[in-house]
C-alpha cells in the first residue's frame, strides 16, 4: 500500500473502562470472579461514564460478562441500539480462588504475583496470557474493518486487567517476558494500579492496516515496532 493510501485510512481507537463501585470495593475485599453488583453509587458512576462518552461515536463493545461490568455499560448502551456488543469470558479479572471475598490485606496488593500458589488462584502469568488472547481476538476482528473512517471500540473489563495489559504492552518490569515493548505512552498516560470508574483509558493504533492479522487474530510474533500508543491512562495524582 502506498504511503498516500495509508495516510487516507482511519485509525483504530480502543477505549478501556472498568466497573463502578461494588460493596466489595467498600469493604476492601478481593472480588476476582465473584459476581457482584454495583452499589447505588456505582450505578451513578456508570451514568457519569456514559455522560463522559455521550458525544463519542462507538462501533462495538467487548465486555467481561460479570454483572458489575454489565451494569456499568448499560447506560452507555441505552441510546446506542446499533452498537455490536460481545461478551468475552477472557475479559474477566484474575481468578483468585479461595482468596475471593478475603481482605486486601491477605496479599501484597503491590506485587501482581503475590497470590500465586494460593488455593484455586489463577497464576498471574496465565491471567496476562488470557488478556493477550482476548486482545488478539478484538484487534484481529476490528482492525480489518477500519477503512477511511476511524473505528472506536470500547473494552469494558476490570481495573487489574487494564493495568496488566498495558504493562504487558509496554513490557514494564512486572510484565516483562510476554513480548518486547509494543506500546509507547503519551503525556496523558500515567501508570496506575487500577483505573477509577470514571476514567477512560485510551489506546490508539494509527495504522491498523499494518498490524499482522491472521485468521481473525492479531499475530503477536509478527508485530514490528511499537504500533500502540497509550494516549490516556489513569490520573496523574494516582500514578505509581
Amino acid at each position: 500500500m502506498s504511503s498516500s493510501n495509508q495516510s487516507m485510512r482511519g485509525k483504530l481507537h480502543l477505549l478501556f473502562v472498568r466497573h463502578g463501585e461494588t460493596q466489595d470495593n467498600i469493604d476492601r475485599l478481593m472480588q476476582g470472579h465473584r459476581d457482584t453488583n454495583l452499589t447505588e453509587k456505582g450505578v451513578r458512576e456508570a451514568h457519569v461514564l456514559a455522560d463522559k462518552l455521550r458525544g463519542q461515536h462507538i462501533d462495538s463493545v467487548y465486555h467481561s460478562p460479570l454483572r458489575r461490568i454489565v451494569q456499568t455499560i448499560e447506560p452507555l448502551l441505552s441510546d446506542r441500539p446499533g452498537v455490536q456488543v460481545h461478551a468475552d469470558e477472557d475479559l474477566k479479572g484474575q481468578g483468585l480462588g479461595e482468596l475471593e471475598g478475603c481482605s486486601y490485606d491477605a496479599i501484597d496488593m503491590g506485587n501482581p504475583r503475590s497470590a500465586d500458589g494460593q488455593p484455586g488462584v489463577e497464576l498471574f502469568d496465565d491471567f496476562v496470557r488470557r488478556l493477550k488472547r482476548s486482545f488478539a481476538r478484538i484487534v484481529g476482528a476490528e482492525a480489518p474493518q477500519v477503512q477511511q473512517q476511524d473505528r472506536t471500540v470500547v473494552i469494558a473489563t476490570h481495573g487489574v486487567g487494564i493495568t496488566s495489559l498495558f504493562k504487558a504492552l509496554e513490557s514494564s518490569p512486572s510484565c516483562q517476558g510476554f513480548n518486547p515493548p509494543l506500546a509507547t505512552r503519551g503525556p496523558q498516560a500515567f501508570e496506575v494500579r487500577w483505573t477509577d470508574s470514571d476514567d477512560v483509558a485510551r489506546l490508539l493504533v494509527s495504522q491498523p492496516a499494518n498490524l499482522p492479522v491472521t485468521d481473525g487474530l492479531l499475530d503477536w510474533s509478527a508485530i514490528s515496532g511499537q504500533p500502540f500508543l497509550i494516549e490516556r491512562w489513569g490520573k496523574e495524582e494516582k500514578a505509581i
